[in-house]
């Protein structure tokens, strides 16, 4: 019999949902990471928008360690977090969330399988990204400005809480094996022909940007997102093939930003882990990855 994918990622989302309602301690922690939730602006806005906050240009941060460690797998997200953690509890540890910029969760009401949403599935994140204070800042801002580039504003989201497996078939954990994590969220450039959908409402013109300038806008977003990191002191950082799936992002650029933009916070972070999943019928994200991070590693 033919599993229904989007119907199986439903049933899993609401599942958990419920659980976080149910649970008192699960309630308290998604209370407890909504207080300590940062949004920093977009340091620039679209369409030629005035300056919003520092411009994200070449990183300072103190050194806290004698080299950063750089590994490239094909893990999912959440899977390459918790096996960092299970080497070391104390490290703090961060992933990036590949997110939608119009809609909190992407398209995980409706069943999505991008990473985002899988995300959403396991953990907490989706009730601390599905506040009024975060749709009106981020999501509603980015559906006014009508620019599929997006921007570089992000959402720190500390301590969220993984309580199901990172698989196929995601299953509710004991809560010894739950993972505390923090979640960057940030939006790639959708350079898709038709931006808009119901997983992602917003700009319904296509982007137009040239190669040269698509790297130096993916690289002044991974400079933000390091940045965030850096801030919080994040020892450990789980990236990924940033905006290379369903944002159509040339995993070539993609991975040519990373490279070009880690060795400025060399010893800021422990490691960096691009957890690189892909199904086994394409790989060509996570070879891409591997062969241009290669250099680093």
């Amino acid at each position: 019999m033919r599993i229904n994918r989007k119907e199986q990622n439903i049933a899993v989302f609401e599942d958990t949902m419920a659980w976080l309602r149910q649970n008192g301690m699960l309630r308290a922690a998604v209370e407890e990471t909504k207080k300590r939730t940062v949004f920093y602006p977009a340091s620039i806005l679209p369409e030629g928008g005035s300056s919003c906050g520092k411009e994200a240009e070449r990183a300072d941060f103190p050194k806290r360690y004698e080299r950063t460690q750089v590994e490239v797998t094909a893990f999912r997200s959440f899977a390459a977090a918790m096996r960092e953690k299970r080497r070391d509890p104390e490290k703090r540890t961060a992933v990036l969330n590949f997110a939608s910029a119009t809609n909190p969760g992407g398209g995980v009401t409706k069943g999505s399988s991008a990473q985002e949403e899988s995300l959403c599935r396991l953990s907490t994140l989706y009730p601390c990204l599905n506040t009024p204070e975060l749709k009106k800042a981020y999501y509603d801002f980015h559906r006014q400005h009508h620019d599929a580039l997006y921007t570089d504003a992000c959402i720190y989201t500390p301590d969220i809480l993984v309580v199901k497996t990172d698989d196929d078939a995601p299953e509710r954990m004991e809560e010894k094996h739950w993972c505390r994590l923090d979640v960057i969220s940030c939006a790639a450039p959708n350079l898709r022909e038709r931006p808009s959908n119901a997983m992602n409402p917003g700009p319904s013109r296509p982007a137009r940007i040239t190669p040269e300038a698509l790297l130096s806008l993916l690289k002044q977003r991974a400079r933000r997102i390091l940045s965030v990191a850096a801030e919080n002191r994040e020892d450990i950082l789980i990236l990924g093939a940033f905006g290379c799936g369903a944002f159509r992002n040339p995993p070539e650029t993609a991975a040519r930003a990373w490279a070009e933009v880690l060795p400025e916070f060399s010893g800021v972070f422990e490691k960096v882990h691009f957890a690189v999943y892909c199904r086994p019928d394409d790989m060509r994200n996570y070879l891409v990855f591997d062969e241009g991070l290669r250099k680093l590693i």
